[in-house]
């Protein structure tokens, strides 16, 4: 097991909480935050089920949006007026979950002359899961 270490805590609470671990045998602050992390996933999963399929209200938001036809960046950016890289950051995530693809608009030839653009849409393997 590796090392885990909390940041920000003040040293006078970690020499507490080193103590308080001892006291009550839960060993290591890596095995205690260990242990931890996985009841809130465990607990998580079992209000939420699959935790990669569910959505935030944000990321619900994005998709709706996109589902409603804002296809670009901009565009979702826009109409639910988060900042463009706090839209771009949910929608980088979107993607690697499956939730949304990328399909290319424009031709080889638009390519070549750089207008050639990215879009979004639902992917149908996340719609199929949550029908």
């Amino acid at each position: 097991m590796s090392c885990l270490k909390i940041f920000g805590l003040p040293s006078q609470t970690r020499k507490k909480l080193n103590r308080a671990l001892k006291l009550r045998g839960l060993g290591s602050q890596s095995k205690w935050l260990l242990t931890m992390v996985n009841r809130v996933i465990v607990e998580t999963e079992r209000e939420h089920g699959n935790l990669l399929l569910v959505l935030t209200a944000e990321e619900q938001w994005v998709v709706d949006t996109v589902s409603n036809g804002a296809a670009e960046l901009e565009q979702v950016a826009e109409e639910t007026q988060l900042p463009l890289v706090r839209a771009e950051a949910i929608l980088a995530d979107l993607l690697d979950r499956n939730v949304l693809e990328t399909r290319p608009q424009g031709a080889a030839s638009e390519k070549s002359r750089g207008a050639r653009r990215t879009l979004y849409f639902v992917s149908e393997k996340y719609q199929s899961k949550t029908e």
